[in-house]
């Protein structure tokens, strides 16, 4: 009879110094079912001596739960650090399936409030002030309560009513020790579990890692409210908190305190008299006016961080989460909705293969039949109740089927529009979700396609083709003399209509001439934009001999393909 003994994979010395927190951890997973995950990890040489008490406490629980619900029930009882990665993976639509997804939607902090002998000492180390000497008054007992920080109403000595907001103690450490967990967990699934390869477990704590990073950080946090400040100032349908610079660093944020109902407290919202349609009208317009207009949105949107002030304005709150999209996936949403109301598959399908979201190789054809099968259905709806996330979510479940890569940022855009539709829909079921995106979606594609900023952009990238096709001909034209003189190169010709070919030629070289005394026109006007200075006189956004250059330029080509028409016909 032989023996098998297996091979254990070393553990690394940051994972030694967490070992308590590692076998906790191990503990958890047994107990949640997940004991042969572990096992498979090799994490424990000494696994088999435990092995039969350990699956005796699991049994149970492996009956009376899903798959889903024992992974929910794990991250809750492992701590903040893990609800968070929770709530974070909860994003990646492209990764997990729907029941995963809605049971993710369930996690939640369990984290009672710190004391407030901890929120003093926290508060005075880090302004380096007695609580006393920076504010009038101060709560003890908190308004809000999570796994990072907990929330104080305090009074300035100026009047003025804020909220503190004061980072949990030694919350630091217990991240830096869960992520260097996380990370040798990720590693020995990469290396010994190749069924959850696909899922990318060292990319998603990477994820995790970089989020989480800038939410530890409030000063951070304070310098994305102040952006939001500056983008709806004047609009007088939003409202965003103003940040006390003097009072916040990185443990501490002091803000101006609010007054208002959550979203998800309809009945609230209602018995103020507050008009529920321009309310949810007012909410997606600041949304989507987030995404078009500044390429910059809310990306934490659930209800608890949306706000109905009693006048009917919509308040932000908590902006440890920040969306941003490039003008690319801007072009990309656009275009794929502009084109799903025209029901141009073809054109979506193109759309995702110049964005990148496919490779070349990929059947175009095949991919537009899944864009129809995707997309066909909504159109059994009124176009106004066309439900525009779950649509989104449509798509980016194909990712799986055809190895799309999905820029992070796309994904937390598809869950902030799932909120924002919910919440808006529970309020207001009849709210035109479509009617208010249109208009913004084309007043942007006509910005995007008219603007001379854009215009100016395309001719650079063009007259630099150009630029580059021009210095090459000299090294061609060197190189096929030298060719023809070293292999004695003899070429004969049958004399057929020479006197048309000679004609064609003659219109030919004039043609070239003319193409490169407008290549010539295009780089010099180039060339003056960036030597001219910025206080110069500009026409069409460039410098103005540059805008005449271009002018003169776009005449001539204009005149050039009129000749050439006219030739074909």
């Amino acid at each position: 009879m032989h023996t098998h003994h297996a091979r254990y994979f070393p553990m690394p010395s940051k994972t030694y110094k967490n070992i308590k927190r590692l076998y906790r951890i191990i503990r958890t997973f047994i107990k949640y079912g997940f004991g042969d995950l572990i096992k498979e990890l090799k994490i424990l040489p000494f696994f088999a001596v435990f092995e039969k008490v350990l699956f005796l406490r699991s049994k149970k629980v492996t009956q009376d739960f899903t798959l889903p619900q024992r992974v929910r029930m794990l991250l809750e009882e492992l701590g903040p650090v893990f609800v968070k990665l929770g709530q974070i993976v909860s994003i990646r639509a492209d990764m997990l399936p729907p029941d995963w997804l809605e049971e993710f939607k369930k996690l939640q902090d369990m984290v009672p409030p710190f004391p407030f002998a901890d929120v003093k000492k926290t508060v005075e180390t880090s302004l380096k002030s007695p609580l006393s000497e920076k504010f009038k008054t101060f709560d003890e007992t908190p308004c809000a309560s999570a796994s990072i920080a907990q929330v104080h109403y305090a009074l300035l000595h100026d009047g003025n009513e804020v909220a503190v907001k004061v980072k949990r103690p030694g919350i630091d450490k217990t991240i830096e020790q869960d992520i260097s967990v996380m990370y040798t967990i990720a590693r020995l699934i990469d290396k010994y579990v190749p069924t959850f390869r696909r899922y990318r477990p060292t990319e998603v704590v990477d994820e995790f890692k970089r989020v989480i990073s800038k939410e530890q950080d409030f000063a951070v946090e304070g310098v994305n409210i102040t952006r939001f400040h500056k983008m709806f100032e004047g609009d007088n349908t939003v409202q965003i908190p103003k940040v006390f610079w003097d009072y916040t660093t990185t443990d501490v944020l002091t803000m101006e305190r609010i007054y208002g109902v959550p979203f998800d407290e309809s009945e609230k919202i209602k018995a103020l008299g507050i008009d529920i349609k321009k309310l949810t009208t007012d909410a997606l317009n600041a949304f989507f006016k987030q995404v078009f207009e500044f390429g910059v949105f809310h990306a934490d949107l659930h209800p608890g961080n949306i706000f109905a002030r009693q006048d009917g304005v919509i308040i932000y709150l908590d902006f440890g989460i920040i969306g941003r999209i490039d003008d690319s996936v801007r072009r990309y949403l656009a275009g794929m909705l502009y084109n799903l109301v025209k029901r141009d598959y073809r054109q979506m399908a193109v759309i995702h293969r110049d964005m990148g979201l496919i490779s070349k190789d990929v059947d175009i054809n095949e991919f537009e039949d899944v864009l129809r099968e995707i997309t066909e259905p909504i159109f059994d709806k009124p176009l106004e109740r066309i439900d525009i996330s779950a649509l989104l979510f449509r798509l980016i479940r194909t990712a799986r089927r055809f190895n799309m890569r999905l820029q992070p940022n796309l994904l937390l855009l598809q869950k902030s529009m799932v909120i924002i539709e919910g919440v808006g829909r529970q309020l207001n079921p009849e709210l035109n979700v479509w009617g208010i995106v249109k208009p913004m979606i084309y007043k942007w594609m006509i910005k995007e396609k008219t603007s001379p900023k854009r215009i100016y952009e395309r001719g650079k990238e063009r007259v630099s083709g150009i630029a580059e096709i021009v210095s090459g001909m000299p090294y061609q034209v060197h190189s096929i003399l030298d060719k023809t003189l070293n292999e004695d190169l003899k070429i004969g010709f049958v004399h057929h209509k020479l006197g048309t070919l000679l004609d064609e030629i003659s219109k030919l070289g004039q043609r070239l001439t003319m193409g490169i005394m407008l290549a010539g026109l295009f780089i010099g006007s180039s060339l003056l934009a960036f030597a001219s200075r910025e206080d110069s006189y500009r026409l069409l956004g460039v410098p103005f001999l540059s805008g005449i250059g271009f002018i003169a330029g776009v005449v001539m080509s204009i005149f050039l393909i009129i000749l050439m028409i006219r030739k074909m016909d």
